[in-house]
C-alpha cells in the first residue's frame, strides 16, 4: 500500500493523565512506531517485546463521565461516545495526515478520510487506536494541535 502524503510524524506524546503518558517514537529501521510509557518501553507480557505498531491512529471522541466503579480505589469508568464522526490523525510510515473519522452506525467499522474524502488507506499490520478527548493537546514532533 503506497503510503500517504503528510507531514512528517517522528514522535507523538499523548500526555495522559496519572502515570499514563504515551510516546510513539518512529523507527525508519523497522518501519513502525515503538510504543514507550513513562519513558519507558512498553512491553508484552507473554514475549518482553516492546510493543509495535504499523498504523497510530489518533481518534478524537468525546469522553463522559459514568458513575461505574472500576476498581477499589473508587476511579470510575469513562464512556467514549463513538457517534457518527469526528476528527483522527492518521500516523503511518513515518507521517501524519490530518483526517476525519466516520462510523455509519454503532458496531460497524470506523473509516479515515483525508481531506479530499478520500479513504485512508492503513499499512498491513497492527493498527493501535489512541482515543482522546476533543480538546486533548496530542504533541506530533513536539508541536500541539494548538500551534
Amino acid at each position: 500500500v503506497t503510503p500517504p502524503r503528510g507531514e512528517p510524524a517522528q514522535s507523538i506524546h499523548i500526555p495522559y493523565p496519572s502515570s499514563s503518558i504515551v510516546d510513539w517514537v518512529y523507527s525508519a529501521e523497522e518501519g513502525r512506531y515503538l510504543r514507550n510509557v513513562q519513558g519507558r518501553p512498553h512491553t508484552e507480557g507473554l514475549t518482553g517485546e516492546q510493543i509495535v505498531a504499523d498504523n497510530v491512529i489518533i481518534l478524537y471522541a468525546e469522553h463522559r463521565a459514568t458513575d461505574i466503579v472500576e476498581d477499589v480505589l473508587g476511579a470510575t469508568a469513562i464512556d467514549i461516545v463513538l457517534a457518527d464522526s469526528g476528527r483522527a490523525q492518521v500516523c503511518r510510515d513515518g507521517v501524519v495526515v490530518e483526517a476525519v473519522w466516520s462510523q455509519e452506525e454503532p458496531g460497524k467499522l470506523v473509516h479515515y478520510y483525508d481531506a479530499d474524502g478520500e479513504i485512508i488507506p492503513l499499512r498491513p499490520g497492527r493498527t493501535w487506536i489512541q482515543l482522546v478527548p476533543p480538546d486533548y493537546e496530542v504533541a506530533i514532533n513536539g508541536i500541539t494541535n494548538d500551534e
